[in-house]
């Protein structure tokens, strides 16, 4: 990707400006148990490629109330040697055990946070590899309310909000796969989703039946001795390099849903490992 370079920058749409177009949730990584780190185009904001967790460690979701969720970001320092500061804030109700148990576990870790927007397939992600988050929070338990508004602010100085497009990383997957399978059916969502080994030869995956368009899916690899494959030419995949993927243990295979005619998707791949 070629560095920027000078452009208009015109209003992107109507009510282009309007806010409360959060998801209710934060998604947390914790920097310890992230195996790989992916890098920013040429532009410095937009991510293709996945954050690869390490083995055995995952992505949580927190939720928040989505009417206090607030984020913002300030450029500081001196001339010569400015950098952006990332705050993201918003409130979880209650006080149960198990929010006390997170809130005293990170406060003290290094984190990437993502807040998804509503509508869209925008990722907005905030902290990076060099400058992450940690958190700070107040619990309040009166007439009032019971909840802990959490704040994750930028430990140091960075880059600007990045744009994440590639996937999430789950203790749980949507569904397995029987084996053989060769039109998977996703329709419980965007997510990860397991296949299992062919019983007797491996079997050639065509497309993802119940997509939505714009939809993520990571396929999760098998191992074993008949693991799937994905050929670019005879399935509905697009492929990198027209590379064919083969469903190895601890392989990943990302891909983007296209509406590519009246109930016709294509699958353009975004990563794979």
């Amino acid at each position: 990707m070629p560095p920027y370079v000078n452009v208009d920058l015109e209003k992107s749409s109507n009510n282009a400006g309007i806010g409360g177009n959060k998801k209710a949730e934060f998604i947390l990584a914790d920097c310890d148990d992230i195996q790989t780190f992916p890098n920013r185009d040429g532009k410095g904001i937009v991510i293709t490629d996945d954050f690869i967790m390490k083995p055995g460690k995952y992505m949580i979701r927190v939720y928040i109330t989505q009417s206090t969720m607030k984020a913002s970001v300030e450029s500081t320092g001196d001339p010569d040697a400015k950098g952006i500061i990332h705050t993201v804030e918003g409130e979880h109700p209650g006080d149960a055990v198990a929010l006390r148990e997170f809130r005293n576990a990170w406060q003290n870790k290094n984190a990437i946070v993502f807040i998804r927007k509503c509508g869209s397939e925008q990722v907005n992600q905030y902290g990076d590899e060099c400058a992450p988050m940690q958190l700070e929070f107040k619990g309040q338990d009166d007439k009032d309310k019971t909840n802990t508004a959490f704040t994750f602010k930028s430990v140091q100085k960075g880059p600007d909000v990045a744009d994440y497009q590639g996937t999430f990383t789950f203790d749980t997957v949507r569904a397995t796969f029987p084996a053989d399978e060769t039109n998977l059916q996703v329709q419980l969502g965007e997510g990860q989703y397991q296949l299992t080994n062919g019983t007797a030869a491996a079997a050639e995956i065509i497309a993802l039946s119940g997509s939505i368009d714009g939809g993520v899916y990571t396929l999760l690899g098998s191992g074993g001795n008949h693991p799937s494959t994905i050929a670019n030419a005879t399935s509905a995949f697009l492929l990198k390099d027209g590379t064919t993927w083969t469903a190895l243990a601890g392989a990943t295979l990302t891909v983007r849903a296209f509406k590519s005619g009246p109930t016709e998707y294509k699958f353009f791949e975004l990563s794979r490992t």
